[in-house]
């Protein structure tokens, strides 16, 4: 009897998972195009500690840079700052992207990723643009290069980028605006609340805004 229970529980649960697959490649019979803002897309960051520490502060910076030839980088850096040192993660993602009416696929084949740890007293703040060259390393390291095949489907209407999974710095997880969608390349009605919510989420929303340089 508990064999045939497991197995109807799975059965159920394969059922109620929903069908993502659809978020590693464009439409196959829709027509590429180039019609996108090229530049730099970047996702709000808010500087956050756990429950208000005084002691542990986080701060990160992620962003996508489209360019005219179809290439891209995609940056993500996490600064941490504890009471006696602090850690810096950076990784590069460099690739190519399609594009299909609203939808955008970025497809990276190289990461560069670089960690380094300051024992530094001073509780540095990060400013300006780039951050591998503001903090003070206390064991520098040589970057990590490798290959990768990472494939991730966006939605784009006309000044955002919305991943269809959450995704940070090439981590992801199993929820986003796909899952709780019911059609693949389809705006429907439950497309559109799951873009409204993941797009407004206070942490770490699911949106990249294309930044106007001055």
């Amino acid at each position: 009897m508990i064999p045939i229970l497991s197995l109807c529980l799975l059965l159920l649960s394969l059922q109620c998972t929903p069908k993502v697959e659809w978020i590693r490649s464009l439409p196959v019979d829709a027509a590429r195009d180039h019609q996108i803002t090229l530049g730099f897309y970047s996702r709000p960051a808010e500087k956050k500690s756990a429950f208000g520490s005084k002691q542990f502060q986080l701060y990160w910076k992620e962003e996508i840079h489209l360019q005219s030839n179809s290439k891209f980088t995609k940056i993500w850096i996490e600064w941490k700052v504890y009471e006696d040192h602090s850690e810096f993660h950076h990784k590069v993602g460099l690739g190519n992207f399609e594009k299909s009416g609203d939808w955008v696929l970025l497809q990276t084949n190289i990461i560069t990723e670089s960690k380094c740890i300051s024992f530094e007293k001073t509780k540095t703040i990060p400013h300006g643009k780039d951050w591998s060259k503001l903090f003070p390393c206390s064991t520098p390291s040589s970057p990590n290069n490798r290959s990768i095949d990472h494939r991730l489907l966006y939605y784009y209407d006309g000044k955002s980028l919305y991943p269809l999974q959450y995704e940070s710095g090439y981590t992801e997880a199993n929820f986003g605006i796909a899952w709780e969608s019911d059609l693949p390349y389809t705006k429907s009605s439950l497309f559109e609340i799951a873009k409204l919510k993941y797009g407004k989420k206070e942490f770490q929303p699911h949106v990249y805004n294309h930044v106007k340089l001055d």
